[in-house]
């Protein structure tokens, strides 16, 4: 699959107006959009390291041992 954006659904800007769509949802809606916002931003972070690009690290960072 390749890529890109889709005109099926709206493509926010910045975090403010993901959690302003998000907030405009009940309890149970809400549940189910942050889910599915971050099952897409792991295949999409999937996809950027499989060609080569690094990523931030996530935070807070693992402590050594």
């Amino acid at each position: 699959m390749k890529l890109g954006k889709n005109n099926f659904v709206v493509t926010f800007k910045t975090e403010d107006e993901v959690l302003e769509y998000f907030k405009m949802h009940n309890a149970d809606e809400q549940r189910l959009l942050w889910l599915g916002f971050f099952i897409c931003n792991n295949y999409i972070a999937q996809r950027l390291e499989d060609e080569g690009m690094e990523l931030a690290k996530p935070w807070p960072p693992k402590e050594k041992k």
